[in-house]
């Protein structure tokens, strides 16, 4: 019987480690600088987020957290495509929003440790590096200067999509 794969204790089903090791760094590295979110973070700041950071492998249609359930990590796509669906108040799910390449998701589950407030999908064979809360802080405790940093662009990015949706609502509520 082959062991089930756990990041932070949950079940990583589909998941496919990509690999390890010095020689797979750099292209951590390399996939890390290709995101939005870290596109300009210096390479010193790159090199040692590379060392909190997993690669994974995921085929299409493979959940990559559910709604609900403990959030213990955040994804950047680094590849691929996915899909993020929230279910109405009778448990109909209804599609948010699509992810391109470079976007980051799960992120608040790091921040406030609640559970996920939507579920994620890949709708694509997709790429994803992943940041533990339990990786996160021990930046936190090893690179605080690092923990800030990064900190402070998810916060930046939270504020953004909170300003985007404000906006949406207010379409919508003008159209009401």
């Amino acid at each position: 019987m082959q062991a089930q794969k756990t990041v932070s204790g949950h079940a990583m089903d589909g998941f496919r480690l990509m690999g390890a090791g010095t020689a797979f760094k750099a292209r951590i590295c390399d996939m890390i600088a290709e995101t939005q979110l870290f596109a300009d973070f210096c390479w010193k700041d790159i090199e040692a987020l590379a060392c909190y950071m997993q690669c994974y492998e995921v085929a299409a249609g493979t959940v990559v957290f559910e709604e609900g359930s403990a959030g213990s990590y955040m994804c950047l796509l680094v590849a691929g495509q996915v899909e993020i669906v929230k279910d109405d108040h009778d448990g109909k799910p209804h599609r948010i929003v699509m992810i391109s390449r470079g976007k980051t998701v799960g992120e608040m589950s790091i921040i406030d440790g609640e559970p996920r407030s939507a579920t994620c999908i890949a709708s694509q064979d997709s790429v994803l590096l992943l940041l533990t809360k339990d990786n996160y802080h021990r930046i936190i405790n090893e690179r605080p200067g690092l923990a800030v940093h990064i900190l402070a662009r998810l916060a930046k990015l939270m504020s953004q999509r909170l300003r985007g949706v404000s906006g949406q609502l207010v379409e919508y509520l003008d159209h009401d």
